[in-house]
């Protein structure tokens, strides 16, 4: 999550998009540990657990930053909130990546790793140019050489808030129907560049496209929030039963794409819903972003260790554990502080009071 939040509620944390991110977080974490042990991985309603994670992220994501947007529509704002929410937990992440991780298990000697121009180019995930290998790392694992596989998702990730915030800036958020039908477009999208008659090739899989349909999905859902808000269950039952139908009746590929657009769907209206054991989970902080972004080494490092014979289990509690514990320092000693430097909307600013009013 990367918003600043414009209702009572969400200013207070009084809903559940903490504990739908955390389980997000751990579904990625689940998934992973499957083929970083060897295993073939179990397939949920033919995603990869770790994709259906990927939506959850990105459906609230859509969500709570067109929320922020709406709430103060000012690009420099907007840019700063969501670069201080990104890039200094990543920062640290890919550093120690570098100066701890690579030196502990790299099988080059010590001066020929960091006079290496991969370690080098590893610092380039800093810049959202990803890169997954340091030299000599990970050379013997089932997924070897990548050192944090699921940073690929993180330039995804910002490109959609770019997407947002030209749309924003060319006034086009001030209106409720922008959001719907950019999901439609890149449903649409989706249904011809995959419609492949028997026989031809088929292009390579869009995550790009997908998620950020999943974005706009969630961005579509802020818009017209102030419609559902007050009838959350019933939206709920509602959405289940249209993904259902489309999956039942609707165009391939577009169909197989029910499931993702229905879990992407719930988890923004059953996050902005309050429970009493939900709403709680994110008292002591928002580990999921630090489980993100630290899982994966954790995991890689653990099979270099011999996780392998452990058993699977062992081995995801050890996981669980050293991910944990790294999430809550990168939360305590470097996301949340930087938060601090969030800019606020200034009480005299009329331009977001209007674009707030209006709703197109």
């Amino acid at each position: 999550r990367m918003a600043g939040l414009t209702h009572a509620a969400e200013t207070t944390r009084s809903n559940n998009f903490d504990a739908l991110r955390l389980a997000a977080a751990l579904l990625v974490i689940w998934g992973h540990q499957f083929p970083i042990l060897g295993i073939p991985t179990p397939l949920i309603a033919h995603n990869e657990p770790g994709a259906l994670g990927v939506v959850m992220f990105f459906a609230i994501s859509g969500y709570l930053v067109t929320l922020s947007w709406r709430a103060d529509p000012h690009l420099g704002r907007f840019a700063l909130r969501r670069g201080l929410r990104i890039w200094p937990g990543l920062t640290v992440a890919v550093l120690l990546c570098v100066l701890i991780l690579g030196p502990l298990v790299t099988r080059l000697p010590l001066p020929e790793y960091f006079s290496s121009s991969g370690t080098l180019h590893y610092i380039r995930n800093l810049w959202l140019d990803t890169q997954f290998v340091l030299p000599g790392v990970f050379t013997g694992n089932p997924i070897a050489h990548s050192v944090n596989g699921p940073l690929w998702t993180i330039p995804l990730e910002v490109g959609c808030y770019i997407a947002l915030a030209l749309m924003g800036t060319m006034g086009a958020m001030r209106s409720r129907w922008v959001a719907p039908v950019v999901l439609l477009a890149m449903m649409s999208t989706l249904q011809r560049r995959y419609s492949i008659p028997t026989g031809e090739p088929v292009p390579e899989w869009s995550f790009g496209l997908q998620y950020g349909m999943v974005f706009a999905l969630g961005s579509t859902l802020a818009v017209w929030s102030d419609y559902w808000r007050g009838r959350i269950l019933t939206a709920a039952v509602l959405w289940t039963v249209s993904c259902y139908a489309l999956h039942l009746w609707g165009p391939r590929p577009l169909a197989g794409q029910a499931v993702i657009l229905g879990l992407g769907g719930l988890a923004v209206l059953l996050g902005q819903a309050s429970w009493p054991l939900l709403r709680n989970v994110g008292r002591s902080g928002d580990m999921s972003y630090g489980l993100y972004i630290y899982a994966f080494p954790v995991q890689q490092l653990l099979v270099t260790w011999g996780a392998r014979h452990w058993g699977f289990s062992p081995a995801l509690i050890a996981t669980l554990v050293a991910s944990f514990t790294l999430a809550a320092l990168s939360w305590h000693f470097v996301e949340k502080p930087a938060l601090n430097f969030k800019p606020q909307r200034p009480a005299n600013d009329s331009e977001s009071k209007a674009s707030r009013a209006s709703v197109g």
